[in-house]
C-alpha cells in the first residue's frame, strides 16, 4: 500500500528525530516525482502514478502559513524528491523568511537522496537550512 501527501503542507507529524514536524510537499499531490524507487518509500513506485505530474508552484507554497502551535522543524519531504523542483532554492529562501517571522525557533530540514547535489542552486539551498538529512 503506497501512501501520498495530498497537500503542500502537511502534518504536523511527530517525529522521534526532529520533534513536531511540519511537512512541505514541492512535489505532485496527485504522484510520486524522484530520482529513484527505492523498495522502502512509502509513496510506492513512480510508475505507480501516471497521469500529468506537476511542481507545486513558489506562489502556492508561499502562501501556506500554519495556524496553532509554532514546529519544532519544517521539514521538506512529500512524494518524491524535494530538490528535483526547479525553483527549490527560491523556495528555501521563502521558507527561511517566513521561518523567522513566525516560528523563529524552528529549524529547516531537508529530507533528500542527494542526487540533485549537483546542482550549484541545490547546493546553495542545501548550504542556507539547518538540518540536511541525505541519504
Amino acid at each position: 500500500m503506497t501512501s501520498l501527501y495530498d497537500n503542500i503542507i502537511f502534518g504536523p507529524v511527530r517525529s522521534r528525530r526532529l520533534g513536531l514536524s511540519l511537512g512541505v510537499n514541492l512535489l505532485p499531490i496527485e504522484s510520486k516525482l524522484c530520482s529513484f524507487d527505492c523498495i522502502y518509500c512509502e509513496c510506492g513506485w513512480n510508475a505507480d502514478h501516471p497521469g500529468q505530474r506537476r511542481f507545486n508552484a513558489r506562489e502556492d507554497v508561499r502562501a501556506m502559513v500554519a495556524d496553532g502551535t509554532p514546529p519544532d522543524v519544517i521539514t521538506f519531504a512529500g512524494n518524491g524528491e524535494p530538490t528535483m523542483h526547479p525553483d527549490f532554492e527560491n523556495i528555501i529562501e521563502d521558507t527561511l523568511a517566513l521561518r523567522d517571522k513566525h516560528a523563529p525557533a524552528a529549524k529547516v530540514s531537508v529530507l533528500s537522496n542527494a542526487t540533485q547535489i549537483h546542482r550549484e542552486d541545490v547546493r546553495r539551498a542545501l548550504l542556507r537550512v539547518d538540518n540536511n538529512i541525505l541519504k
